[in-house]
């Protein structure tokens, strides 16, 4: 891949981040504090990682973010979004701006968390033709009776694979029986 940008890659999703530093020639890690993104990556001297603090709630610095992207390091190839519904504007506005700035076919990798809503965690979005939408569904594990949330290597693990095998639909831990999650 040549140019990828992350959402919400600085907690949970910092080893899916850090592999994905190394699959491209170009990431933008986003995230919401500054410290949180200097304090995962301190050496970042790389010139092909970019470290950027936006609070994805802004939709207008969000979409100048994408548009100055776009025009700085070119068509972007992967969008890995983890961004919770604190902020239900942000991924219609990455949608519509990759869709307005973006001529090249992209993926969109939409990762969704299993603490609330099964319904919302299993729903998908209407992209458009030129954007290859992949959805991460988010579970837990049962493990002799008990049930557990997911680890952060469990989630990463899970997104790195489908990222990696292109799946459309990837279902990390379980969601079944929906009742039983932790």
């Amino acid at each position: 891949m040549k140019h990828a940008i992350v959402f919400g890659g600085t907690g949970m999703l910092a080893g899916a981040t850090k592999w994905l530093m190394k699959s491209t020639n170009h990431i933008s890690v986003i995230g919401r504090n500054k410290h949180r993104l200097e304090q995962l990556y301190p050496d970042h001297d790389n010139s092909d990682l970019r470290l950027v603090t936006l609070d994805y709630k802004d939709n207008e610095a969000l979409s100048h973010f994408l548009r100055q992207t776009i025009q700085t390091y070119g068509p972007v190839n992967l969008v890995v979004s983890w961004i919770h519904n604190v902020a239900p504007d942000a991924i219609p506005i990455i949608l519509e701006e990759m869709n307005h700035y973006q001529k090249d076919q992209w993926r969109f990798v939409h990762i969704k968390g299993s603490s609330h809503d099964l319904s919302s965690i299993q729903a998908q979005i209407t992209v458009s033709k030129n954007c290859l939408y992949r959805d991460v569904q988010l579970g837990f594990k049962i493990e002799e009776n008990v049930s557990r949330w997911l680890t952060h290597e469990e989630i990463s693990k899970g997104v790195i694979s489908a990222i990696h095998h292109d799946k459309k639909n990837t279902v990390v831990g379980t969601l079944q029986p929906w009742r039983k999650r932790p």
